[in-house]
């Protein structure tokens, strides 16, 4: 089953400083996984933890740019990901998908508090903003659950989380992902009981 091309359009400058059209077509930067049936992503940008380049033509999201799963602090990921229905992953899913995107160290972070109930469980060091762009899935994280339409928007703030699709179709999602600085879940914990023993002291 093949994914459905992300059309990206890139915009410049020219020479005298007007702004132009530089590409516009399938982006070039597409995963399409070998195991599970529909899984993939398009990455149509990303960003180093450097300057932005607004002055050359230089595309970081060639076919054969070497994109990381996961960003590094100050790093930015554009993504799209398409998310087939639960039922057609395969039984040792977890380790399949992780094993794709080169994240168990990311799905040993999403265990802490889940008791694996989902096999899509991570954590990472970045703010994300998720968009649901067709259909629907539902987001676990340790304590509770809710499911996303078209339109609905996540802000996910490096909590461990999985995305469940219990329809019968592909859910596809847009996620822009910044790299933060790495803190545990423990360390965030840490800091939100003192901060309310300051807030409750006389």
């Amino acid at each position: 089953m093949s994914r459905p091309p992300v059309r990206r359009v890139v915009t410049g400058h020219d020479d005298a400083g007007r702004a132009i059209i530089l590409s516009d077509g399938p982006a070039p930067n597409s995963f399409e996984s070998a195991a599970i049936p529909g899984f993939g992503a398009t990455v149509p940008w990303w960003t180093k933890a450097e300057p932005i380049d607004h002055v050359t033509d230089r595309d970081p999201a060639t076919a054969e740019a070497e994109i990381p799963s996961f960003p590094g602090p100050g790093e930015t990921i554009l993504r799209i990901a398409d998310f087939p229905p639960d039922s057609v992953y395969p039984d040792e899913a977890d380790t399949v998908i992780f094993t794709e995107l080169d994240g168990h160290e990311e799905a040993d972070a999403g265990t802490t508090h889940s008791a694996r109930k989902h096999f899509w469980f991570h954590r990472t060091d970045s703010l994300d903003y998720a968009v649901v762009l067709d259909g629907e899935i539902t987001l676990l994280v340790d304590d509770g659950e809710t499911t996303l339409g078209a339109g609905d928007v996540v802000i996910q703030r490096a909590t461990s989380h999985a995305w469940s699709n219990r329809t019968d179709r592909t859910a596809r999602m847009l996620f822009v992902l910044v790299g933060t600085p790495p803190q545990s879940a423990a360390a965030i914990a840490e800091q939100r009981r003192s901060l309310t023993t300051v807030v409750q002291a006389p």
